[in-house]
Parts: structure tokens; sequence; C-alpha cells
């Protein structure tokens, strides 16, 4: 690797004792008014707004002062912030994130498969992990909540739900901009603005570009590839004429290019490896492209000791991209896949107090989403070409009590749900026909006895039971049960109709204790939750023989998470975060699956520190952390079966390291900023994901070393 692992922690270590050390020597300096204590943070992990350490659900809140800290500037970056979640790019597609929490997600990204970490935009569900990984403009906050959360959020949130909630616009004039600077050419440019355009209607607005070379060098080419070229802007309106009555209105756009998702052969089968995740042969010139719009409208009403609130969502993506997943050259398989969604939904919730002891949430939601899928996998010599469209509706029902005895709260809710699937298919190749097949073709095979059913139906009870208990103040602690399902699909990435079958929805039943507490007079936020959950047909794709299956298994998973926040003074706040996990199958495992779960590293932790220290005419911004996990598979394929030219190990990580940090001061009562970061500062090499097929193994890195220098103001 670029820089040893011992070498990444030492370094770190050391960092991090200089800058500890600094704040020591300069702590006199704190002045009694200056606040000493951890700032409350709002959540709505239950669809209603109430402090994060009284909701009884395993949740990480993302704030803005944290975003700018941590450097998380998109969706993906994320993964890197909160306990036992992983994520990457989707075989090498920048737009594309797929999401593992507690060891559970899916890598498909086709119609076919939904996922089981729910996004959620402003409370509107994003359907297609396509065009997932929305850059981080003007957000209020992002909330990870842990676990199923099947009562409320409804299907495909087994793993859990990320939900990103954007700023509101408000009465005051605002303009802000920022200009940033880096290695590989890279550039940022952002331009926010609110005001107010009459008493009661405000609107909100920003745009931004992201622009630079590529991070990875093609040999053959000769050439930097996985360039960086994002645009994207959004408008809100919010009309607020007092009374019982409120409208919010946001509509975004975003278009996301780069020339090529390119995947390293680490397996040196073929050909010898080049050694480098960062040089790759392949003579294939990729590309990828993939635009999204879509918004929401949002309307409140306050009806005495109920709120009503609608819910109006849509959005429509469309991804193109043309990759090479064997980085070979000649290129054995090059993938050619265009996508085309549009979701539509509905909701509807009325939540309030019916007593001074019984609270209700509830409501009705409809969801329907249409999407087109061209895809042609030229396996030299040969070439498959699968035309299909996947329509999806979905309608659910749910409601939760809450009922108060003295300091504890009885709590039961459930969904109900019922989804109609519908594929309609013609494929064909190069063979003479002899891999020709259309829906009839499979409907046929239906009626003879075949798995497969182009026309699927699901309803499913998903409840949730629980006790919290406000044992004090300060502590606070809750014990749950719920169940959770994803809905079933189709294998949709095989070549022949024989190879097309249905697989069930995946159902989960959790259980999990939390307890939370706010300590030392405001000063330290400690919360933890351990959970097991069993799950029955939880499925994995992955390649059998070089064909795109799905394999299902029953598994449990154990865990734990931990988050620590010490406010040491007025200036400087210390946190850490540790994600436990065991993960295992259980029963009669496919041969054909690892032993182990993908993507479930034993242990994963992060620690750092942020301190923003007065001076004379302004603020020194100092912001350290580091993140380390243990080794993961990132695949569920036993490679001995699957591939069984590769060496087994190909498909593991491997323990790893990040870390990341940044300078800054900021003056002028707070309007003008400088700052200097680094994310991956010591240049760690790793990977997060890959294509394993017989004799090849591409292997996507993660991030390099990038550092910026970075001009903010705001007027």
């Amino acid at each position: 690797m670029r820089a040893s692992m011992l070498t990444t922690v030492i370094r770190t270590t050391l960092a991090f004792a200089a800058l500890s050390a600094a704040a020591t020597g300069a702590r006199a300096a704190e002045t009694a008014t200056d606040a000493t204590v951890l700032e409350d943070i709002t959540v709505t992990a239950q669809r209603r707004e109430e402090s994060m350490q009284i909701a009884p659900v395993s949740v990480t809140a993302v704030t803005p002062a944290t975003l700018e800290r941590r450097q998380i500037v998109d969706t993906k970056q994320i993964v890197f912030n909160a306990p036992n979640l992983t994520g990457n790019s989707n075989v090498g597609q920048s737009t594309a994130t797929t999401f593992f929490m507690r060891a559970v997600g899916t890598t498909e990204n086709l119609a076919t498969a939904d996922t089981s970490v729910g996004l959620y935009l402003d409370d509107v569900y994003i359907a297609r992990q396509a065009v997932n990984n929305f850059n981080l403009a003007d957000v209020e906050r992002i909330e990870v909540l842990r676990g199923p959360q099947g009562a409320l959020y409804g299907r495909n949130t087994n793993g859990g739900a990320i939900k990103i909630v954007t700023k509101k616009p408000g009465e005051e004039t605002e303009l802000a901009g920022r200009l940033s600077y880096g290695n590989y050419g890279r550039y940022e440019a952002k331009l926010s603005g609110n005001v107010a355009l009459t008493d009661s209607l405000f609107l909100r607005a920003n745009v931004l570009t992201q622009q630079g070379d590529g991070i990875i060098r093609n040999l053959t080419l000769d050439k930097d590839v996985n360039d960086l070229d994002y645009k994207g802007a959004r408008v809100a309106l919010r009309y607020a004429p007092g009374g019982n009555f409120e409208a919010n209105f946001a509509y975004d756009y975003n278009r996301d290019e780069t020339n090529g998702g390119y995947a390293s052969d680490v397996a040196g089968v073929i050909r010898p490896t080049t050694k480098d995740l960062f040089k790759v042969v392949s003579n294939l010139d990729a590309h990828g492209l993939a635009k999204s719009h879509g918004g929401h409208l949002r309307l409140a009403w306050a009806l005495g000791n109920f709120d009503l609130t609608s819910i109006t969502g849509y959005r429509k993506t469309t991804q193109d991209l043309s990759l090479d997943l064997s980085d070979q050259n000649p290129f054995r398989y090059n993938l050619q896949q265009f996508q085309d969604n549009s979701q539509f939904s509905q909701e509807f919730q009325l939540q309030g107090e019916i007593t001074d002891s019984l609270r209700m949430v509830g409501g009705l939601y409809y969801f329907s989403e249409s999407t087109d899928v061209h895809i042609t996998d030229i396996v030299v010599p040969n070439t498959f070409t699968k035309d299909f469209k996947v329509d999806s509706d979905s309608m659910a029902a749910f409601g939760q009590l809450e009922y108060d005895i003295g300091p504890v709260t009885l709590m039961a809710g459930a969904r109900y749900t019922k989804d109609k699937r519908e594929l309609d298919i013609v494929a064909d190749s190069n063979l003479n026909g002899l891999f020709d097949f259309n829906t009839a073709t499979l409907e046929a095979r239906g009626a003879a006895g075949q798995d497969i059913d182009p026309n699927r139906e699901f309803s499913k009870v998903t409840p949730k039971v629980g006790v919290n208990w406000n044992i004090s103040d300060d502590l606070f602690g809750y014990v749950s049960y719920t169940k959770g399902f994803r809905s079933g699909g189709w294998t949709g990435r095989v070549f022949r109709a024989d190879q097309y079958i249905n697989f069930n929805p995946e159902n989960v039943e959790s259980y999990e204790v939390g307890l939370k507490a706010t300590l030392a007079d405001g000063k330290v936020r400690w919360n933890n939750s351990v959970f097991k959950m069993d799950y029955t047909d939880l499925f994995n794709t992955l390649v059998i023989a070089g064909v795109y299956t799905v394999q299902t298994a029953d598994a449990t998973i154990q865990g734990l998470e931990s988050e620590f926040t010490y406010r040491a003074t007025s200036w400087l706040d210390l946190f850490a975060n540790v994600g436990l996990l065991n993960a295992e199958y259980k029963g009669t495992r496919p041969q054909n699956l690892a032993p182990q779960l993908q993507r479930a590293p034993d242990f994963q932790g992060k620690v750092g520190a942020s301190i923003q220290y007065p001076l004379t005419n302004g603020t020194l911004l100092i912001n350290g952390d580091l993140f380390y996990t243990s080794k993961y598979l990132i695949t569920p394929a036993n490679l001995s079966f699957a591939a069984p030219a590769l060496p087994r190990d190909v498909g593991m990580t491997g323990d790893f390291a990040i870390a990341n940090a940044s300078v800054g001061y900021r003056w002028n009562e707070d309007r003008y900023e400088v700052s200097l970061s680094c994310t991956n500062c010591f240049n760690e090499e790793y990977y997060d994901a890959g294509n394993f097929i017989g004799t090849y193994a591409g292997v996507y890195p993660g991030a390099p070393q990038l550092y910026r220098l970075t001009l903010s103001a705001r007027l």
C-alpha cells in the first residue's frame, strides 16, 4: 500500500497528541461567556420533531457544523461518520452509492431489485440507487437511522434509513459563497442565498459546480480517468401566512458526468497486476452520465392538538454508462447500461396528542415508479442485449401510539403494505437466437412450473412495539421489537430465460436495547445501542459461472453501536464512535455464498477533535479525525466455488485507516473564512467494491489523498 497501516496509525497518533497539547496549553484563554455545553440536536426519526436524546432509535445526526468539520460534501461520505455503516460507489459509478447498514444492503441498482437501506430527501423516498449520491450543498442535517424502520418508513428499510433534511427558506437575507481548489486540478464553486419576497413568502436557492481531473491513470489510453464534472442547483419556496398553515416547495437539478469508472484487476491470473490500484490497462474508452431532477410539495395544517401534513414527491433520473468490468487489453467484459426512471409519491400524516398521556402518528402512503432499462453485455466474443421495463405500485397505511405511565412510555405501531410489480422484457443475443426470449417466454416457463412470474404482488404487516424509560432528566433508555421486509423481485442481469427466477421478499425481526446519556452538566453526550436481527431470505447478488444471479439465505446479525461527544472546553470538542458486528448465516448456506456476510466488519471506529479557538480578531479552526475498520468482504461470493481461478483473498479489503484534517481562520464576525484541508491525508490505498468473474478481479479504489484550499464569504 502507498502508506503502511502502522505508519498511518503512528503519524495520526502523533498528530492528535500535538493537537491535544496545543489545546491544553491554550486553555487559559477560555472566557466565562463561551458556550460550554453541547447543543441539543432535533431529529424527526419518529416523523415528528424531538430531541435526539429521547428518540427511541439508534440514530446518528449530522449537523451543518459537523458536515463542515468532517468535510462531508456528498451522500457517500456519510459512511465514515456513522457506526456500522459502509458504502461505496456502485461498480465505479460516482453517482450511485451502495449503502450497507448493520451488514445489510444490496449492490444491485437495477429496478428488478430494491435497496434495503432507504434514502429520503426531505421525507421523499428515493427508490433507485443509480442516481442517489446527492451533493450536500444546503443541508440542515442528516439522520442515519439504524435497524429496520418498517412501521413508520415502510418496505425497503430493513437495514435502516438515511434522511437528508435541507434548509428551509427563512426571513433573514443571506448570501454566501465558497471557492475551493485542490490537487488533481479539482475545484468547487458554490453560491447560496435566502431572501424574503414578501412578509409571508420566502425564497432560498443555491448552485454548485465541482470539476477536476481523473484520479486513475489508464496506461493503454495514456490519459487520466475517473474525472469529476458535476453541476447542480436547487430552489425552495416557503409560504407562511401565519395561523395554522404553511407550504414548502423545492426543486433540484443534478448532472454528473465522468470519463469512466475503471476497476483494476488485482487477480494476477490473466496478466501481471499493475501493483497499483490507480493504474489500469483497459483499452475501453468508458464513460458515465447521470442526471436527476425532482422535488416536493409539503403542506402542513395545525388543527388544534393535531398536525396534518401532505407530502407530494416526484423525481426523474437517467443513467447512461459504459464500463469495462475486466481491466484487460483488449477488454473482456463491456457493460453498457441505460436506465430511465420516474417516480411519484404521496403521503398524508396526522399526528398529535389524543390526551395528555396518549400520542399518535398515522398516515396513508402511495408510491409509483416506472423504469425503462437497456443493457448490452459484451462478454467477448458474445453479445447479449436486454430491453425491459419494471412498473411498481405500493400502497400503505401506518400508525403508532405512545402512552405515558409516569416516566415510562409504552409504544406500539404497525404498517400494512401492498406492492404490485410488473416486468416486461425482450432479450436477444448474437448466438443465432439461442438465448432470445421475451415476457411471453417467461410466462410460459412459469406456467410449466419454473419459479418465474413477471407479475408479482406482495402484502405485509410490519409491527413495532417498545418500552421507553425516562430514567432521569439526563438518562433515557428503550427496548424495542420490530419487523421489516424488502420487496421481492427478479434476477435481472442473467442471459437466458431459464436463469430468470423470482426471489421472495426479505424479512427481518429485530430486537434492540438503547441507552442515551447527557452527562457532566451537558458537556458529554453518550448514546449506545445493542441489537440482534434475524433475517429470512437475505438476498445477495453475485456472479456464478460468469452469470449474475441472486442467492438467498437466512442470517443472524448482532452488534453494538456507541457514540461519544465531549465538550472539553468552550472551544474544544472531542468525539468517538464504535460499531461492532457479529454477522453469520444460519441453517443451510448455498456453497456459492462465502462463509461470512459481505460488508460486515467486526470493528469500525472513529475518533477526532474539533477546535474553534477565539483570537483577538477572529477564530482559529482545527479539525482532525481518524477512521479505522477491520477487514471485510466486498463480495458475497465464495470465490472457491463461484470463481475458482481467483485468489480467495482478493474479495477481502484488509484493515485500513483514513485520516482527515483541516486548519482554518474565520474573521469579521464569522463572515469570512480561509481553510486548508485534506481527506485520506496519508494516502491510504484501499478498495471498497469489485467484480469477481472467472479469471479476473476488477476492484475499485477508495479516494486517494485529496487536499484543497477553500475561501468562504457570507454577506
